[in-house]
C-alpha cells in the first residue's frame, strides 16, 4: 500500500485545492479561515506533512522532494488529475517545487508568506540556535513568533502557538524541515514557470519574507505572478482570516473565468 499523509477535507466543489502548513504548526493553523472558504466551488484538502499533526507518526527525511512526492500521492489517491496549491511559509517553498514533480498538473499556486525557491540561507550560528529551539526551547520559540509578527499581540498568542508547535510535531521533523528550507535552493529548476501564482505578503512580517525580498526572488522566478500585501505578520490565516479568504477567492475566481 502506498503511504498517504494524514489530511482532512472541506467542501465538495469541482476544483481541488491542496493546502500545506508552515514550520510552526500543522493543518490546524488554517482553522480560523475555514468558515470563510468557498466550499461550493472548491474542495479543500488540508495536509499534514511528515512528523506533523495527523502524520506525526510518519517518519521521513523531510526533504522538499519527499514532501512533493507525498502531496502528489494524495492527489493520485483522491483521483484528482489537476489541482490548485496553497502553501504557507515552508509549505510555500514546497508548492513551488510540486510543478517540477508533477508537470502539467498544477493549475495555480498561492504562496502565503513563502520561503522563496532559493531558500532562506542563514549563518551557521543562527542555524544552530534555531535547531536548539526546535528541540523544545519554549522561551525562544515564543520569541520567534513575536519577531515574525513585530510584537503586535499579547503574550498568550506566542505562547499558544509555541505550545501547539511542540505538541503537534516531532523534534526530528522540526529540525529536518528547518534544514530543508534554509539549505535547499530550487530557483534554477523553477525559473520561467508560468503557472498563475499569487504571493501573499504580510505588512508586519520579518524582513526575510517582505515584499522587497519577494521582488528579488519569486517574482523573478515565476513568470505569471501577482502579489498582495495584507495587514498581517507571518500568519495571515490566523491574524486576518476573512481578508485572506477573500484574497484567495478572488485569485481563484479570476483563473476560473479565464479557463
Amino acid at each position: 500500500m502506498i503511504l498517504t499523509l494524514g489530511f482532512s477535507t472541506l467542501g465538495n466543489g469541482p476544483e481541488t485545492i491542496l493546502v500545506l502548513h508552515d514550520w510552526f504548526s500543522d493543518q490546524t493553523s488554517y482553522d480560523s479561515i475555514r468558515p470563510y472558504l468557498n466550499t461550493g466551488l472548491y474542495k479543500f484538502v488540508f495536509i499534514d506533512l511528515r512528523g506533523y499533526g495527523k502524520s506525526k507518526s510518519i517518519y521521513g527525511a523531510c526533504t522538499l522532494e519527499e514532501a512533493a512526492k507525498d502531496i502528489v500521492t494524495i492527489a493520485d489517491n483522491l483521483g484528482v488529475d489537476k489541482f490548485h496549491l496553497v502553501g504557507h511559509s515552508m509549505g510555500g517553498q514546497i508548492v513551488q517545487y510540486i510543478p517540477i514533480e508533477a508537470p502539467g498538473r498544477v493549475k495555480s499556486i498561492a504562496a502565503i508568506c513563502p520561503v522563496p525557491a532559493c531558500g532562506t540561507p542563514i549563518p551557521d550560528d543562527v542555524l544552530e540556535h534555531l535547531t536548539t529551539v526546535a528541540k523544545g526551547d519554549m522561551a525562544h520559540g515564543k520569541a520567534i513568533v513575536d519577531f515574525m509578527t513585530q510584537n503586535r499581540y499579547h503574550n498568550w498568542f506566542s505562547e499558544r502557538k509555541t505550545l501547539h508547535w511542540f505538541s503537534c510535531s516531532t523534534p526530528q521533523a522540526r529540525i529536518a524541515y528547518l534544514r530543508m528550507f534554509c539549505e535547499t535552493d530550487i530557483s534554477a529548476l523553477v525559473k520561467g514557470i508560468d503557472i498563475p501564482t499569487l504571493v501573499v505578503c504580510g505588512d508586519y512580517d520579518a524582513a526575510a519574507y517582505s515584499f522587497q525580498r519577494i521582488e528579488q526572488t519569486i517574482l523573478k522566478d515565476f513568470k505569471n505572478t501577482q502579489t498582495v500585501c495584507l495587514p498581517s505578520g507571518h500568519y495571515p490565516m490566523e491574524e486576518c482570516p476573512i481578508i485572506l479568504a477573500a484574497t484567495l477567492d478572488r485569485f481563484w475566481g479570476n483563473i476560473n473565468l479565464r479557463n
